[in-house]
């Protein structure tokens, strides 16, 4: 009777982790805004590609400076506080970007937007420890994730055909799709800010409050605690892996694909399929992690299955067999961010959630530039080919992840409690 008074868990917080899919999804929008349109915007603006592809550069670089600062203010006013920061800075910004014949300015407005990502991104643990139970965490997360690669798949999707709609020898069709944009963002912001609550009346029952200890500041002693805990360096390691190459992935599949004699278009689906799998598999494992208490085999399992799919993707020459192979890898890599976060999360405690979630993305952002410029270095350091050797150095990285994983204590399965009110 004490722990139902004390504990309580509200079909409520789908409404709330709905509105922030909603403004996530919005930010990997504007992150890949031009990405599927390089060529065009380069003719429209009057600018080189390198200008153009800085334009998406700018996330990860600005998510490095941003990442830790904006966990602290997670950890210290809440996930709320965070994303009307986040999602006010992408609305904001990106209205400056109508400014299409002005590139400084499309620039400025790129690097706002960047700016507001990690307090969007970040806040994902803080939310589910803040609303839900432990034994949906995975699942909570994962949804929080799979509206990423939706963000992305749309980004990719429909970009190109707007463009050719308004026009694609008009400047003004790339004002018509950002203010498009611009007003979707800004629907994003009145919308979190309308249903997004920042805690529900009674707590969620949790299992890692005592992970740290309440005691523990959020502050620099306890950055220092949380690199304290053995599993979360293993954590490090994994997602700076994992995320960064899946980063370096997504920069260079056009270029991978070429040399095998696959054109753009079939190179981008293959892109989309990798994404698409991956928002299957957000769904599929992170429940059957929720489901069987576990969360080491799986992030195991997805180094195993990366490092024989990144090799296989070097290899295969066959248009087909690199939709089906892209689309194991995808499904298995993806989803094991999820699961991931919920570890990271039941490791260091709800109250640093928010810190050990920027430390992890951040490792994840810096692993996508380091990677990215490996592989490229590898290619010319290798006769400038293909991107072989560099898709098996990738694949080595994972057998280096495989290892790390099997490091983790996972020592006790996580305890099943909630009930709906």
């Amino acid at each position: 009777m004490e722990e139902e008074r004390e504990y309580g868990t509200y079909r409520y917080r789908w409404v709330v982790l709905a509105v922030y899919m909603l403004v996530a999804a919005i930010t990997q929008l504007m992150w890949l805004n031009y990405a599927p349109i390089t060529s065009q915007t380069e003719a429209l603006m009057g600018v080189s590609e390198f200008k153009v592809v800085l334009l998406a550069t700018m996330f990860p670089l600005v998510y490095v400076v941003v990442s830790i600062p904006a966990g602290f203010i997670i950890d210290r006013k809440g996930f709320r506080y965070a994303v009307m920061i986040g999602s006010f800075l992408t609305a904001a910004f990106s209205f400056l970007r109508l400014f299409a014949d002005n590139y400084v300015l499309v620039l400025i407005g790129m690097i706002g937007i960047s700016v507001g990502q990690p307090f969007v991104l970040n806040s994902i643990t803080k939310l589910v420890s803040t609303w839900f139970p432990s034994e949906e965490s995975a699942l909570a997360s994962g949804l929080g994730t799979l509206s990423l690669f939706v963000g992305m798949i749309v980004a990719l999707a429909v970009t190109p055909g707007l463009l050719k709609g308004f026009g694609e020898n008009n400047l003004s069709s790339l004002r018509w799709i950002v203010l498009i944009y611009s007003l979707v963002a800004l629907l994003g912001f009145i919308l979190f800010a309308i249903l997004g609550k920042a805690k529900p009346p009674k707590p969620p029952k949790r299992t890692e409050e005592a992970a740290l200890g309440e005691e523990v500041a959020v502050d620099m002693k306890g950055l220092r605690s949380i690199f304290g805990l053995h599993n979360f360096r293993m954590l490090c390691v994994i997602i700076f892996i994992g995320n960064g190459s899946f980063v370096a992935l997504m920069q260079l599949i056009e270029k991978i694909m070429e040399p095998k004699g696959i054109g753009t278009v079939t190179a981008g689906n293959i892109g989309a399929v990798m994404v698409g799998a991956g928002v299957v598999g957000c769904i599929v494992l992170p429940a059957l992690s929720d489901k069987l208490m576990r969360r080491k085999p799986f992030l195991i399992l997805a180094a195993s299955i990366a490092a024989i799919t990144l090799f296989l993707v070097g290899i295969l020459k066959s248009a087909t067999l690199n939709f089906i192979v892209g689309g194991i890898l995808g499904f298995f890599l993806l989803s094991a961010l999820p699961v991931l976060l919920a570890f990271a999360e039941e490791t260091t405690g709800a109250r640093l959630t928010g810190v050990a979630t920027s430390i992890l993305l951040l490792l994840g952002n810096a692993g996508g530039v380091v990677l990215t410029l490996a592989v490229e270095g590898i290619k010319s350091a290798t006769g400038g080919k293909d991107f072989l050797w560099g898709l098996v150095v990738l694949a080595a990285l994972f057998v280096v992840a495989f290892f790390f994983a099997l490091r983790i204590r996972e020592e006790h399965p996580i305890s099943r409690v909630g009930a709906e009110e």
